[in-house]
Parts: structure tokens; sequence; C-alpha cells
């Protein structure tokens, strides 16, 4: 096992059963919050940490997912109104409520039962319906063949020991002509590139580690898959007619510098050529796929 970011990282000799117990382990231990350095004052199960969550993440995403409503550019909210809708991975109930505020019925799965009960919680505070359990999406489920029209997953199944798996049930789950979106993370990125040198140059790592555990140890989670895009749409190829793939990211990738530094010359680059540069080099691969291959 190795070393990183956060706690202890996977090692590519490690079984892949062991690779997800041990992922399950790390996000029991480190609940999504999008809140890795600033603690909010208030307890977690209260409406004002959730809001105060909200606040913090929406505002950071807006640059890159926003037009007018949160996440509208990846989230066609009046195509799912009365639409079942699975999300892979829910966190902490953000982009689930999103969802069922737009009138999808919703249901959310993730691996660790901190995330569900999260979500659930999030779910009573503000008066919403929607049904959340715990389960590892590499393990088929026959209740949800051919059950939903849209699944959707931010940021998590690459995460997962087998992602490749997770995207052959994802394929089983939706209808024929269900849609599956979401993002995962970005090989061809700066930030992958920071995390490589940073690993084989800074902490001498070169010749130690392969690209994939420098990666892994400069990442959040237990381990974490990169993809460039013309490779995850292949992969999707395999299992969906068709899929576009988008590459984007924060604003704040476009200066890898110390963070104090990075705050202070960071409102000198305007929006547009931070999205030129974060259009080949950001770190967050979107992607959406229709239409599941026989069915």
């Amino acid at each position: 096992m190795l070393t990183g970011r956060h706690g202890p990282k996977r090692d590519q000799d490690e079984p892949l059963d062991v690779v997800q117990t041990r992922n399950r382990t790390w996000w029991e231990a480190t609940p999504m919050t999008y809140d890795w350095r600033r603690r909010v004052p208030s307890a977690w199960d209260a409406s004002a940490w959730f809001d105060e969550q909200d606040r913090r993440f929406l505002a950071n995403a807006a640059f890159y997912a926003t037009d007018r409503d949160p996440f509208d550019r990846f989230l066609p909210y009046a195509a799912l109104r009365g639409k079942q809708v699975l999300e892979i991975g829910v966190g902490s109930g953000l982009h689930a409520e999103l969802l069922a505020r737009a009138g999808a019925h919703m249901t959310g799965i993730d691996l660790t039962a901190a995330a569900i009960s999260r979500t659930e919680r999030r779910f009573a505070l503000k008066g919403l319906a929607g049904r959340f359990f715990q389960w590892d999406a590499e393990q088929p489920l026959p209740e949800f063949d051919r059950a939903f029209d849209f699944v959707w997953s931010w940021g998590v199944i690459h995460h997962s020991s087998r992602s490749g798996v997770i995207v052959r049930n994802v394929h089983d789950w939706l209808r024929p002509d269900g849609t599956f979106a979401g993002m995962v993370y970005h090989r061809d990125s700066i930030n992958a590139a920071v995390s490589v040198v940073r690993d084989w140059v800074l902490h001498g790592g070169i010749g130690r580690h392969s690209v994939d555990e420098a990666l892994w140890r400069g990442t959040d989670g237990y381990m974490a898959r990169f993809y460039s895009a013309e490779t995850w749409r292949d992969f999707l190829l395999a299992f969906f007619a068709s899929a576009k793939t988008r590459v984007t990211g924060q604003k704040l990738e476009v200066l890898p510098l110390p963070r104090g530094v990075r705050e202070a010359v960071l409102p000198m680059v305007g929006d547009r050529r931070a999205r030129h540069v974060l259009d080949r080099f950001g770190s967050f691969l979107t992607f959406e796929a229709r239409g599941p291959n026989g069915l």
C-alpha cells in the first residue's frame, strides 16, 4: 500500500477485491463534502450545513457547469421531469436534490453508508422524495434492469476497482432510449501532469512508482482511474450506440501554483482564456452516452 494525499493509496499489485474493500473504507472515513480545507461550523445533519456546502460548491462550479440553473450544461432538467433517474455515488445529495426539484423520480446508490445517511437527511430536511440505499455499483441488481431513463454519475465511477463493470451494469439498467452522463478524471490534464511531476521529481518516486500510482498518490480517494477523451469515448461505444465527450475544469487549474500565489494571480486570468486552456487540459472529462447496444 502506498501513501499520499489524505491517507493510504492503492498500489498496482493489490487484488481488485481488496481495492474495493479499501475504497469503501476510505470513503466511509472521508465522506464527500467538497470542503477539504474549510469546515462549516454547523453539524452535518443541519440544514445550514447542506446550504453552505452547496453554496461553496456551486459557486466554484458555475464557471464550468452552469448557464442559468446549477449544472444545466450537463443535466437536461426539462427532459427529466417525470422520468426515472438513477444517481451512482450520491455524496451528500446535492445532484440528487437538483434532479428531484426538476421533477425526476430519484433513486440513488452509493458504496458507503455515510453518503446514504447524508443524502437521506438532506431529503428529509427539505421535504423531497427519493429512494436511496447502499449498493456497490459493480454488482448487478436485477430490479434495476431496464428501469431507468437517465443514469448520472459525477466524479464517482473512476474511483471504483472495476469501472468497466459499472458501465456494463449501467447498460443493463437503462431503458432502450436511455442516457448515461457524468464525469470521470481526464488523464491529459494539467492536474494529472502536476501529480506525476510532484511524485516522480519532488518526492523521488521515479523508478519506484508507475504513472498510475503517481496519479493515485496525488488524488482524492483510495485510487482513481484517469482516461483520455478518445479512450473513454471508445470504451463507451462498446456499450452504447453513440457517445460524446468534452473536457473542462475548474478555473483555478490553469495556474498550478501554491494556493496563496494562485489566489492572488487568478483574478488576472480572463474566463475566455481559461476556458481555451481547460477545453483541452482540464481535469474533468464529461460524457453523454445514448442508446444501450443490443436493447
